[in-house]
């Protein structure tokens, strides 16, 4: 049979927004000029456009509600019909299925593209779903957790059951697209035995969700455990410049690199971080052009905080750019190099102080959020229960307790 004019055997059902091409117990049979499809239990999965077909039908019939099968020269079917779509005999767009999930071979790839790189600093669950939604292409669970969402003064106190705790709550967040890092804490990978960094690696990917971890500094021991942990299957993000978990030997969060010797100090640590095998290197608190002179030198992508314009990327903390922590009467710190997108600190604020007077005012709840309401005849029941009316127990009831079984959607459950 020659399959550039009649398909046998199988039909490509394909549609825009349809999950995968499906292919159905069925026929085509040539009648005249017209095809005609048999479908037997076939259904679309996604837009519900299809549920399903019952028996035999021939698609060809009903002005309005029909399809007809065609298969062009390029050996392609197309089935048109306010089922499946465009008439159009022109390839249909690709299945919309899980977006693509971004991984350290993408990130390396939109360097050699002179793409940009967006990252975004979160730590749970919500903050991961917004950051997803928003198609940023790294998610970093920072131990930076430690200041922003936890109160500590510095990232020090961030223990690796803290941080798989959040690596987790974030992994359910976002769990298809974004490529997922996770900050090794302070004290987890800085000993001479580098097989303690591969351990600890190791509990970030398998218990935490994440796909590749980040160290900071980029000494020469720093470097060789990166090397061990890439040997050992893990990917690893480097971090040089301002290094957080170093403040005390620092002297604090101070900026980096503005001396010539401490500039070239810093684009040698990246240079060697990423001939042990880092995929890309976070550069933070450094001048500009330093960034500039480091990303130009560096195969893999740099990731800028603080580091000017000319890094692969950018990354900051979701709750700086949002601006979480804004306040009517005062604004928490906030980074210098820092740019508020949004107030939503502001909004909160509002929303509490809102709820606070509705509920002294004596206007919220009120009848219109009170929804859960007894019966008449249970009423008048319970009525007579207090009033002594009824003999026996009053916790028992010869009448099924309905409440009891219901099935409730609440605290923004999916049910």
């Amino acid at each position: 049979m020659n399959r550039s004019s009649n398909c046998f055997g199988t039909v490509c059902l394909r549609a825009a927004g349809c999950a995968r091409t499906t292919r159905p117990s069925s026929r085509v049979v040539t009648k005249g000029n017209a095809h005609h499809v048999s479908l037997v239990g076939w259904r679309r999965v996604h837009d519900g456009s299809i549920t399903s077909f019952r028996g035999r039908s021939d698609l060809s019939k009903a002005a309005g509600r029909s399809a007809a099968a065609r298969c062009d020269s390029a050996n392609r079917c197309n089935i048109s019909s306010r089922y499946l779509g465009s008439n159009s005999t022109s390839e249909p767009p690709p299945p919309s299925a899980r977006p693509k999930k971004v991984t350290t071979l993408t990130i390396r790839a939109k360097k050699r593209r002179n793409q940009k790189i967006t990252m975004v600093t979160a730590y749970d669950y919500p903050s991961a779903v917004h950051v997803d939604r928003a198609g940023i292409d790294i998610l970093l669970v920072g131990d930076s957790c430690a200041m922003v969402e936890l109160g500590y003064e510095t990232t020090q106190p961030m223990t690796l059951e803290q941080m798989l705790h959040h690596c987790r709550a974030a992994k359910r967040g976002a769990p298809d697209r974004p490529l997922l890092v996770g900050d090794m804490p302070f004290g987890t990978y800085e000993f001479m035995d580098s097989d303690v960094a591969l351990r600890n690696a190791y509990r970030l990917v398998k218990e935490g969700g994440m796909d590749a971890v980040k160290f900071e500094g980029g000494s020469a021991s720093r470097a060789r455990a990166v090397r061990h942990v890439v040997e050992g299957g893990v990917a690893v993000m480097g971090h040089v410049g301002l290094l957080p978990q170093s403040i005390s030997v620092v002297g604090g969060f101070r900026a980096q690199g503005r001396t010539a010797e401490r500039a070239g100090q810093i684009l040698e640590e990246a240079l060697r971080l990423q001939d042990a095998g880092a995929f890309a290197v976070v550069l933070e608190c450094i001048p500009s052009n330093v960034a500039n002179i480091i990303t130009d030198r560096l195969e893999i992508p740099t990731i800028g905080i603080g580091a000017g314009p000319h890094t692969s990327g950018q990354v900051l903390v979701f709750h700086d750019l949002l601006g979480m922590l804004s306040h009517p009467h005062h604004e928490e710190f906030v980074p210098k190099f820092c740019k508020k997108y949004a107030s939503v600190g502001l909004a909160i604020n509002e929303g509490l102080d809102s709820f606070r007077q509705d509920v002294e005012g004596g206007v919220f709840p009120g009848d219109g959020y009170s929804p859960y309401k007894m019966s008449a005849e249970e009423t008048l029941r319970f009525e007579k229960m207090l009033e002594g009316s009824l003999s026996g127990d009053m916790r028992k009831s010869e009448s099924p307790q309905g409440e009891e079984i219901d099935d409730l959607s609440l605290y923004g459950n999916k049910r």
